[in-house]
């Protein structure tokens, strides 16, 4: 019997997988901790643990790393990882989100979710923000050591995209009057994310476009829509201190029509031009030294553009477009995912996480349009179980 249940019914129908990725804010220190466990993916940490420890001693930014970035020991023992909003930040998260993906495709791999089955099942990939790039990734259909080859080439990437992007705000630190004056409004942990629930796109952008003409900003104290993730969920991205006057503006229509105003955890403000910045500085110390020279059309399955929705698999260079989609470009969820709608042969969504929340946008956006799918989450144990045929 096969303990790749799930592609034996998608087989089985003739029907095809979209597999997906999260990004930014996610948790992920508990979900790599556990597969730190698994006996199966000792050479995948050590590959983690040895092209972190490269990089960072390129880095050689003390301010960035001042409770270092030892991930061995935080996994061995979790309770002596530093604070989550350490963790959280940029240069820290972003390559341990894409470790977490891909720690969590290689155990479905070694559990009979191979490159060899998965990928012809595939109709196609995409990831929410940083996932797009661990969609390129899995959509190489590498396995074996050249699997682990392309991930350090990719993890590599991740880290010094991080590290760009913290480098163009880097003073994340958040003052005590900022705190206060958002307990003020009833919001805590402010940050240069934040999710704004209660507006169609319409209607926020109006307020964005209204908000920034009357204060007369600029490209990095604008109020920029980053990511349009469900028909009433957006994020907004720029300084806290700009975020903080555009909450205080809106607050007594949000609370009327009780619209929710979240932060991020995360210490970027990602997708927007406040990042413009990092392009140039990559291009001139990163891009010639990083050993990441893959194409679109080394993608053995479409991966879908989170900007605009274009299939990479036409693209030629896929360092730079994918650092200008994750760093500066603004996210269309809906447009990365369209093939859900579209697609008929489509049945099955498999997302890698970390955490539960790419399935959730994915999920209100085929509840907006009436559509069922079956979707299943590796970071959820529950459906673990589903997919490897051992749930009771």
């Amino acid at each position: 019997m096969s303990n790749a249940p799930v592609l034996d019914s998608i087989q089985a129908d003739n029907k095809k997988l979209f597999l997906q990725f999260g990004g930014q804010g996610s948790p992920w220190i508990k979900e790599l901790s556990k597969l730190y466990s698994e006996p199966s993916l000792k050479d995948f940490f050590e590959i983690t643990f040895s092209t972190i420890a490269k990089e960072v001693k390129r880095a050689n930014h003390p301010s960035f790393f001042d409770q270092g970035f030892d991930l061995k020991s935080w996994l061995e023992n979790p309770d002596s990882a530093p604070s989550d909003d350490y963790l959280c930040r940029a240069a820290i998260s972003v390559p341990t989100i894409m470790a977490t993906q891909v720690g969590n495709y290689l155990f479905l791999a070694h559990n009979g979710y191979t490159a060899e089955r998965l990928i012809p099942l595939t109709a196609g990939a995409s990831g929410h923000s940083q996932g797009i790039i661990a969609a390129c990734l899995i959509a190489l259909g590498k396995s074996g050591e050249d699997f682990l080859k392309a991930y350090s080439d990719f993890l590599s990437f991740e880290f010094w995209m991080g590290f760009r992007g913290q480098e163009a705000y880097p003073n994340f630190h958040v003052s005590q009057d900022l705190i206060d004056k958002n307990l003020a409004n009833g919001d805590k942990n402010p940050a240069p994310m934040v999710a704004v629930i209660g507006y169609n796109k319409e209607e926020l952008e109006q307020r964005v476009n209204q908000f920034n003409k009357e204060k007369n900003l600029d490209e990095k104290t604008s109020v920029y829509i980053s990511l349009y993730n469900t028909p009433d969920s957006m994020i907004l991205s720029t300084m806290p201190e700009s975020l903080l006057a555009f909450r205080s503006h809106f607050k007594a229509e949000m609370d009327e029509r009780k619209a929710k105003f979240v932060y991020l955890k995360t210490t970027a403000p990602f997708h927007c031009p406040f990042m413009n910045s990092t392009w140039p500085e990559f291009k001139s110390k990163d891009y010639d030294y990083l050993a990441f020279n893959y194409k679109g059309s080394d993608l053995k399955v479409p991966v879908y553009g989170i900007y605009d929705g274009k299939n990479l698999q036409e693209v030629e260079d896929l360092k730079e477009r994918l650092f200008k989609t994750v760093l500066i470009e603004p996210l269309y969820w809906d447009k990365a995912i369209s093939p859900l709608w579209t697609d008929a042969s489509i049945s099955t969504i498999l997302d890698f996480g970390p955490s539960t929340v790419s399935q959730k946008l994915s999920g209100g956006h085929l509840k907006a349009k009436e559509i069922e799918k079956q979707s299943l989450s590796a970071s959820s144990p529950k459906e673990i179980k589903v997919l490897l045929g051992t749930k009771e």
